[in-house]
Protein backbone atom coordinates (compact mmCIF):
# COMPACT_ATOMS: atom_id res chain seq x y z
CA UNK A 1 0.00 0.00 0.00
CA UNK A 2 3.08 1.96 0.37
CA UNK A 3 4.07 4.63 -2.69
CA UNK A 4 7.43 5.52 -3.78
CA UNK A 5 8.41 9.10 -3.19
CA UNK A 6 9.40 9.33 -6.62
CA UNK A 7 6.94 7.43 -8.61
CA UNK A 8 5.22 10.18 -10.52
CA UNK A 9 6.55 13.77 -11.46
CA UNK A 10 3.58 15.50 -10.85
CA UNK A 11 3.09 15.21 -7.09
CA UNK A 12 0.49 13.68 -5.75
CA UNK A 13 -2.90 15.79 -4.32
CA UNK A 14 -4.67 14.95 -0.83
CA UNK A 15 -8.42 14.22 -2.38
CA UNK A 16 -10.54 16.43 0.08
CA UNK A 17 -8.40 19.70 0.48
CA UNK A 18 -6.98 19.33 -2.58
CA UNK A 19 -3.01 20.37 -1.61
CA UNK A 20 -0.10 18.66 -2.42
CA UNK A 21 0.64 16.02 0.01
CA UNK A 22 3.34 16.99 2.54
CA UNK A 23 6.72 14.80 1.78
CA UNK A 24 6.04 13.32 4.80
CA UNK A 25 2.50 12.22 4.05
CA UNK A 26 3.68 10.05 0.85
CA UNK A 27 3.25 6.90 2.92
CA UNK A 28 0.52 7.79 5.22
CA UNK A 29 -2.43 5.54 4.57
CA UNK A 30 -5.00 6.02 7.46
CA UNK A 31 -7.71 3.65 6.48
CA UNK A 32 -7.15 -0.39 5.90
CA UNK A 33 -9.57 0.11 2.45
CA UNK A 34 -6.06 2.37 1.48
CA UNK A 35 -8.16 5.77 0.64
CA UNK A 36 -5.15 8.20 1.12
CA UNK A 37 -5.71 11.55 2.30
CA UNK A 38 -3.20 14.08 4.80
CA UNK A 39 -2.47 13.78 8.00
CA UNK A 40 -4.36 17.49 8.15
CA UNK A 41 -7.86 16.37 6.66
CA UNK A 42 -7.32 12.80 8.94
CA UNK A 43 -7.16 15.18 11.94
CA UNK A 44 -10.26 17.48 10.96
CA UNK A 45 -12.36 13.86 10.12
CA UNK A 46 -11.03 12.33 13.72
CA UNK A 47 -11.54 15.64 16.15
CA UNK A 48 -14.34 18.15 14.34
CA UNK A 49 -16.19 15.43 12.27
CA UNK A 50 -17.82 12.39 12.56
CA UNK A 51 -14.50 10.03 12.18
CA UNK A 52 -15.18 8.04 9.47
CA UNK A 53 -13.18 6.85 6.49
CA UNK A 54 -14.49 9.17 3.61
CA UNK A 55 -14.52 6.00 1.42
CA UNK A 56 -15.75 2.89 3.07
CA UNK A 57 -17.31 4.83 5.76
CA UNK A 58 -15.25 2.61 8.88
CA UNK A 59 -14.50 4.49 11.49
CA UNK A 60 -11.10 5.26 11.34
CA UNK A 61 -8.26 3.65 14.20
CA UNK A 62 -6.46 5.17 16.85
CA UNK A 63 -3.49 4.37 14.78
CA UNK A 64 -3.20 4.88 11.26
CA UNK A 65 -3.19 1.47 9.45
CA UNK A 66 -0.23 2.68 7.12
CA UNK A 67 2.33 5.02 8.41
CA UNK A 68 6.30 4.69 7.38
CA UNK A 69 7.84 8.02 8.08
CA UNK A 70 10.93 9.15 5.66
CA UNK A 71 14.14 8.78 6.73
CA UNK A 72 16.71 12.01 6.72
CA UNK A 73 18.65 10.27 3.61
CA UNK A 74 15.35 9.68 1.97
CA UNK A 75 14.16 12.88 2.42
CA UNK A 76 17.54 14.68 1.44
CA UNK A 77 17.44 12.61 -1.88
CA UNK A 78 13.89 13.56 -2.44
CA UNK A 79 14.17 17.20 -2.30
CA UNK A 80 17.78 16.90 -4.21
CA UNK A 81 15.92 15.13 -7.02
CA UNK A 82 13.01 18.35 -6.91
CA UNK A 83 15.73 20.50 -7.45
CA UNK A 84 17.15 19.35 -10.00
CA UNK A 85 14.04 18.61 -11.93
CA UNK A 86 13.33 22.56 -11.72
CA UNK A 87 16.86 23.58 -13.08
CA UNK A 88 16.06 20.70 -16.14
CA UNK A 89 12.90 22.67 -16.28
CA UNK A 90 14.73 26.44 -15.89
CA UNK A 91 17.19 25.50 -18.45
CA UNK A 92 14.53 23.51 -20.82
CA UNK A 93 12.68 27.49 -21.07
CA UNK A 94 16.14 29.32 -21.22
CA UNK A 95 16.60 26.88 -24.15
CA UNK A 96 13.42 27.81 -25.98
CA UNK A 97 14.34 31.73 -25.51
CA UNK A 98 17.66 31.67 -26.56
CA UNK A 99 16.64 32.73 -30.56
CA UNK A 100 14.92 35.72 -28.68
CA UNK A 101 18.22 37.18 -27.65
CA UNK A 102 18.48 38.34 -31.55
CA UNK A 103 14.98 40.00 -31.53
CA UNK A 104 13.78 43.24 -31.48
CA UNK A 105 10.33 44.41 -30.30
CA UNK A 106 8.92 47.55 -31.77
CA UNK A 107 7.57 50.23 -28.83
CA UNK A 108 4.54 52.13 -30.27
CA UNK A 109 4.71 54.40 -27.40
CA UNK A 110 8.55 55.21 -28.04
CA UNK A 111 10.15 57.39 -30.36
CA UNK A 112 13.95 56.76 -31.22
CA UNK A 113 15.46 60.17 -32.89
CA UNK A 114 19.28 60.85 -33.70
CA UNK A 115 21.08 64.31 -35.07
CA UNK A 116 20.80 66.02 -32.33
CA UNK A 117 22.90 68.97 -31.30
CA UNK A 118 24.56 69.60 -28.18
CA UNK A 119 21.98 72.06 -27.35
CA UNK A 120 19.35 69.73 -27.23
CA UNK A 121 20.95 66.60 -25.75
CA UNK A 122 19.48 67.27 -22.49
CA UNK A 123 16.07 65.31 -21.27
CA UNK A 124 14.86 68.29 -19.67
CA UNK A 125 15.01 70.70 -23.25
CA UNK A 126 13.61 67.48 -25.35
CA UNK A 127 10.80 67.52 -22.82
CA UNK A 128 9.59 71.33 -23.12
CA UNK A 129 6.25 72.45 -25.34
CA UNK A 130 8.42 73.36 -28.11
CA UNK A 131 10.06 70.70 -28.46
CA UNK A 132 8.86 67.09 -27.99
CA UNK A 133 6.64 67.51 -24.96
CA UNK A 134 4.34 69.75 -27.44
CA UNK A 135 3.11 65.85 -28.62
CA UNK A 136 1.79 64.38 -25.42
CA UNK A 137 2.79 63.85 -21.94
CA UNK A 138 6.19 62.11 -21.78
CA UNK A 139 7.28 59.38 -19.58
CA UNK A 140 10.74 59.32 -19.51
CA UNK A 141 13.59 60.71 -22.08
CA UNK A 142 17.12 58.89 -22.14
CA UNK A 143 20.01 60.68 -24.29
CA UNK A 144 22.56 58.87 -25.66
CA UNK A 145 25.74 60.43 -26.36
CA UNK A 146 27.65 58.09 -28.55
CA UNK A 147 28.52 59.50 -32.11
CA UNK A 148 28.12 56.51 -33.91
CA UNK A 149 24.75 57.95 -35.15
CA UNK A 150 26.45 60.96 -36.60
CA UNK A 151 27.11 60.37 -40.32
CA UNK A 152 27.93 63.65 -42.16
CA UNK A 153 26.64 65.96 -39.93
CA UNK A 154 29.77 65.50 -37.66
CA UNK A 155 28.89 64.53 -33.92
CA UNK A 156 25.45 64.45 -32.63
CA UNK A 157 23.15 62.42 -30.08
CA UNK A 158 20.79 60.26 -29.84
CA UNK A 159 17.34 60.53 -27.44
CA UNK A 160 14.76 57.52 -26.65
CA UNK A 161 11.42 59.54 -25.98
CA UNK A 162 8.83 57.03 -24.23
CA UNK A 163 5.54 58.82 -23.99
CA UNK A 164 2.43 57.67 -22.16
CA UNK A 165 0.19 56.90 -25.30
CA UNK A 166 0.81 55.35 -28.62
CA UNK A 167 -0.66 58.17 -30.79
CA UNK A 168 1.42 60.90 -29.30
CA UNK A 169 4.42 58.52 -30.47
CA UNK A 170 3.22 58.52 -34.21
CA UNK A 171 2.53 62.19 -34.15
CA UNK A 172 6.11 62.99 -33.15
CA UNK A 173 7.78 60.85 -35.76
CA UNK A 174 5.80 62.62 -38.44
CA UNK A 175 6.17 66.05 -37.40
CA UNK A 176 10.26 65.83 -36.11
CA UNK A 177 11.12 63.20 -39.26
CA UNK A 178 14.14 65.19 -41.48
CA UNK A 179 13.58 68.73 -39.44
CA UNK A 180 16.77 70.40 -39.39
CA UNK A 181 17.82 72.15 -36.21
CA UNK A 182 20.97 73.66 -35.46
CA UNK A 183 22.04 72.63 -38.74
CA UNK A 184 21.03 69.01 -38.39
CA UNK A 185 18.49 66.85 -40.03
CA UNK A 186 16.82 65.03 -37.74
CA UNK A 187 16.02 61.04 -38.28
CA UNK A 188 12.88 60.05 -35.80
CA UNK A 189 11.27 56.18 -35.97
CA UNK A 190 9.51 53.96 -33.47
CA UNK A 191 12.47 52.84 -31.01
CA UNK A 192 13.11 48.92 -30.51
CA UNK A 193 13.83 46.88 -27.68
CA UNK A 194 15.53 43.76 -26.36
CA UNK A 195 14.61 40.93 -23.77
CA UNK A 196 16.30 40.75 -20.42
CA UNK A 197 18.98 38.63 -20.45
CA UNK A 198 17.59 37.23 -16.83
CA UNK A 199 14.25 36.57 -18.44
CA UNK A 200 16.48 34.61 -21.36
CA UNK A 201 17.27 33.21 -18.62
CA UNK A 202 14.52 32.50 -16.76
CA UNK A 203 15.43 33.79 -13.53
CA UNK A 204 14.21 36.81 -11.82
CA UNK A 205 15.68 40.68 -12.84
CA UNK A 206 17.45 42.20 -9.72
CA UNK A 207 16.57 45.50 -11.50
CA UNK A 208 13.78 47.35 -10.40
CA UNK A 209 13.97 49.81 -13.50
CA UNK A 210 14.65 47.71 -16.17
CA UNK A 211 13.78 48.67 -19.32
CA UNK A 212 14.02 45.69 -21.18
CA UNK A 213 11.86 43.09 -21.51
CA UNK A 214 10.78 40.72 -19.08
CA UNK A 215 7.73 38.83 -20.78
CA UNK A 216 6.70 37.83 -24.54
CA UNK A 217 6.20 40.55 -26.56
CA UNK A 218 3.86 41.11 -29.89
CA UNK A 219 4.88 38.59 -32.30
CA UNK A 220 3.53 41.42 -35.07
CA UNK A 221 6.09 43.95 -33.57
CA UNK A 222 9.15 41.32 -33.43
CA UNK A 223 11.93 41.22 -35.88
CA UNK A 224 15.21 39.48 -36.03
CA UNK A 225 18.16 41.48 -36.55
CA UNK A 226 18.24 40.18 -40.72
CA UNK A 227 14.33 41.53 -40.65
CA UNK A 228 15.24 45.06 -39.79
CA UNK A 229 17.87 45.25 -41.96
CA UNK A 230 15.59 44.66 -44.79
CA UNK A 231 13.35 47.37 -43.11
CA UNK A 232 10.61 44.97 -41.82
CA UNK A 233 9.76 47.61 -39.15
CA UNK A 234 9.41 50.22 -41.24
CA UNK A 235 6.96 48.94 -43.07
CA UNK A 236 5.25 47.72 -39.00
CA UNK A 237 5.48 51.27 -38.44
CA UNK A 238 3.97 52.82 -41.21
CA UNK A 239 0.92 50.16 -40.82
CA UNK A 240 0.48 51.45 -37.57
CA UNK A 241 0.53 55.06 -39.06
CA UNK A 242 -1.76 54.34 -41.84
CA UNK A 243 -4.33 52.66 -39.13
CA UNK A 244 -4.51 55.49 -36.91
CA UNK A 245 -4.89 57.83 -40.59
CA UNK A 246 -7.68 55.85 -40.82
CA UNK A 247 -9.23 56.43 -37.22
CA UNK A 248 -8.26 60.04 -37.20
CA UNK A 249 -7.61 61.61 -40.52
CA UNK A 250 -6.49 65.03 -38.36
CA UNK A 251 -4.38 63.39 -35.75
CA UNK A 252 -1.15 65.63 -36.09
CA UNK A 253 -2.98 68.49 -35.00
CA UNK A 254 -2.39 69.77 -31.78
CA UNK A 255 -4.16 71.04 -29.46
CA UNK A 256 -1.86 73.21 -27.66
CA UNK A 257 -0.85 76.44 -28.54
CA UNK A 258 2.42 75.79 -31.22
CA UNK A 259 3.85 79.89 -30.07
CA UNK A 260 6.81 80.10 -27.81
CA UNK A 261 5.94 82.80 -25.23
CA UNK A 262 8.56 83.40 -24.38
CA UNK A 263 10.76 84.06 -27.46
CA UNK A 264 7.28 85.18 -29.09
CA UNK A 265 8.31 83.24 -32.22
CA UNK A 266 7.32 79.97 -33.94
CA UNK A 267 9.97 77.25 -33.66
CA UNK A 268 11.46 74.96 -36.42
CA UNK A 269 9.37 72.05 -35.16
CA UNK A 270 6.22 73.96 -34.77
CA UNK A 271 6.58 75.45 -38.46
CA UNK A 272 7.01 71.98 -39.81
CA UNK A 273 3.70 70.46 -38.07
CA UNK A 274 1.86 73.65 -39.15
CA UNK A 275 1.73 72.69 -42.58
CA UNK A 276 1.68 68.65 -42.28
CA UNK A 277 -1.20 69.14 -39.95
CA UNK A 278 -2.97 71.27 -42.19
CA UNK A 279 -2.22 69.03 -45.24
CA UNK A 280 -2.83 66.10 -43.89
CA UNK A 281 -6.45 67.68 -42.71
CA UNK A 282 -6.99 68.15 -46.73
CA UNK A 283 -6.74 63.89 -47.20
CA UNK A 284 -3.53 63.83 -48.87
CA UNK A 285 -1.59 60.51 -47.83
CA UNK A 286 1.30 59.91 -47.13
CA UNK A 287 3.20 59.50 -50.39
CA UNK A 288 1.71 62.83 -51.46
CA UNK A 289 2.93 64.57 -48.45
CA UNK A 290 6.29 63.47 -49.04
CA UNK A 291 6.17 64.73 -52.74
CA UNK A 292 4.63 67.75 -51.73
CA UNK A 293 7.09 68.55 -49.04
CA UNK A 294 10.25 68.09 -51.56
CA UNK A 295 8.46 69.81 -53.75
CA UNK A 296 7.49 73.05 -51.84
CA UNK A 297 10.68 73.29 -49.52
CA UNK A 298 13.09 70.98 -51.46
CA UNK A 299 15.07 67.99 -50.08
CA UNK A 300 18.31 70.12 -49.00
CA UNK A 301 16.47 72.86 -47.37
CA UNK A 302 16.17 74.23 -44.05
CA UNK A 303 12.63 73.99 -42.98
CA UNK A 304 12.61 75.92 -40.11
CA UNK A 305 12.86 79.05 -42.42
CA UNK A 306 10.11 78.24 -44.21
CA UNK A 307 6.08 78.70 -43.35
CA UNK A 308 3.71 77.68 -46.18
CA UNK A 309 0.13 78.26 -46.56
CA UNK A 310 -2.79 76.51 -48.42
CA UNK A 311 -2.43 79.14 -51.50
CA UNK A 312 1.22 77.80 -51.52
CA UNK A 313 0.15 74.72 -51.69
CA UNK A 314 -2.49 75.40 -54.87
CA UNK A 315 0.23 77.47 -56.72
CA UNK A 316 2.79 74.40 -56.30
CA UNK A 317 0.55 71.92 -57.36
CA UNK A 318 -0.48 73.72 -60.81
CA UNK A 319 3.33 74.71 -61.84
CA UNK A 320 5.98 72.52 -63.09
CA UNK A 321 8.70 71.14 -60.95
CA UNK A 322 12.27 71.60 -62.09
CA UNK A 323 12.54 67.62 -63.06
CA UNK A 324 9.56 68.53 -65.04
CA UNK A 325 10.83 71.22 -67.11
CA UNK A 326 14.10 69.00 -67.93
CA UNK A 327 12.00 66.22 -69.42
CA UNK A 328 9.83 68.63 -71.36
CA UNK A 329 12.89 70.09 -72.89
CA UNK A 330 14.20 67.30 -73.32
CA UNK A 331 11.38 66.28 -75.68
CA UNK A 332 11.76 67.22 -79.93
CA UNK A 333 10.43 70.08 -81.08
CA UNK A 334 9.85 72.31 -77.87
CA UNK A 335 11.25 75.10 -77.21
CA UNK A 336 11.44 77.50 -74.44
CA UNK A 337 10.54 81.23 -74.32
Amino acid sequence: MSRSPDAKEDPVECPLCMEPLEIDDINFFPCTCGYQICRFCWHRIRTDENGLCPACRKPYPEDPAVYKPLSQEELQRIKNEKKQKQNERKQKISENRKHLASVRVVQKNLVFVVGLSQRLADPEVLKRPEYFGKFGKIHKVVINNSTSYAGSQGPSASAYVTYIRSEDALRAIQCVNNVVVDGRTLKASLGTTKYCSYFLKNMQCPKPDCMYLHELGDEAASFTKEEMQAGKHQEYEQKLLQELYKLNPNFLQLSTGSVDKNKNKVTPLQRYDTWQSYYVGQALDLEQLSKLRDKLIGQNSRIECTLLSWGDFIKARESPTPQDMAEQNAKPGYMTT
